[in-house]
């Protein structure tokens, strides 16, 4: 029975296929294949992925070219309301140490000079920025950086620091921290475009009433608890309007000096921790305690007591 059925399938034309081993497909002596191809197939798919490769790769050369053809180098595409940067601008400070950047902590003994020499030297090289004064020009009251935005050939206005010194903030006094008067800076962060907004005459906040300056960012630095208000001190502020307006609006320029204001704790008290709460002020610069929006917080802790001597080793 068996024979015949193997005569009928050979009659027939039909003979059984044996199934290919892996070492078959790996290589295949009798059909010449190597993973199921032969040397002319390999040859065609290698050259058509190398074709197809060169293409894909000069399509997207292409694209990325004419997308970088539309971004401006000095000015970000999407900025302003509704976008991730915004309108309103964040407040920095310094001293503010790099080697240490998730604490907002400034303290120093004052009988320990090297305590305090990480935040001269902070300042230091925060404040060498300002001293290349190429391509930039002397400005007047009058003056303000208003044509950067307009001009290319406008020079940006250079900031003096003279004030500061006069102030006794300057390097010489190791910005006041030797004499137990720190001298904190404030600053804005940089946002393209921006200017600040005049109060209205009678919207000015009481805070501020005393000191406000048409066209300047006023600064304010308060106790951030009653406890820390109490024990804060007298607080003086250089220069008393706070930022001034004429460096703004900020453009993206390498001459750029950026405007700050510096903030003289004249009593603030030994052995003990304050922190201070230092908001500008702006009609167009809003306030935010849960996002620190418009305001920077930084804790002050003056130190006087004889240091203690290092372990021998």
């Amino acid at each position: 029975m068996r024979n015949g059925e193997e005569n009928k399938t050979l009659m027939n034309g039909e003979a059984k296929a044996e199934p290919e081993t892996f070492r078959q497909f790996l290589y295949n002596k009798e059909k010449g294949t190597v993973l199921g191809r032969t040397g002319t197939s390999w040859c065609q798919i290698t050259v058509f992925y190398i074709i197809f490769y060169i293409f894909l790769s000069a399509f997207f050369i292409g694209c990325l070219a004419i997308f970088l053809k539309t971004l401006d180098p000095k000015v970000p595409r999407f900025y302003g309301k509704g976008t991730i940067i915004g309108v309103n601008p964040g407040v920095g400070y310094q001293p503010w140490l790099k080697e240490n950047p998730d604490s907002t902590l400034i303290k120093f003994n004052l009988q320990d000079s090297k305590s305090w020499e990480p935040y001269v030297k902070q300042l230091d090289g925060y404040f060498s920025r300002y001293n290349n004064t190429n391509d930039t020009r002397e400005c007047g009251a009058g003056d303000s950086n208003e044509a950067l935005q307009t001009d290319p050939d406008s020079l940006p206005c250079r900031f003096d620091l003279g004030l500061f010194e006069k102030a006794n903030c300057g390097a010489k006094d190791q910005y006041g921290f030797k004499s137990g008067k720190p001298c904190v800076v404030v600053s804005l962060n940089r946002l393209i475009g921006w200017r600040p907004v005049d109060y209205d005459g009678s919207s000015v906040p009481e805070e501020i009433k005393s000191r406000y300056k048409s066209g300047s960012i006023a600064i304010n630095c308060e106790g951030a608890t009653p406890f820390d208000k109490e024990h804060l001190g007298k607080v003086k502020y250089i220069p008393e309007a706070g930022i001034d307006g004429r460096y703004y609006p900020y453009v993206f320029l390498p001459s750029y000096q950026q405007p700050i204001a510096m903030v003289k704790f004249d009593t603030i008290p030994r052995n003990k921790l304050v922190i201070v709460e230092c908001r500008a002020y702006a009609s167009n610069i809003e306030h935010d305690v849960s996002t620190r929006l418009g305001m920077v917080y930084f804790e002050l802790f003056v130190e006087d007591k004889k240091p203690v001597a290092a372990p021998a080793a």
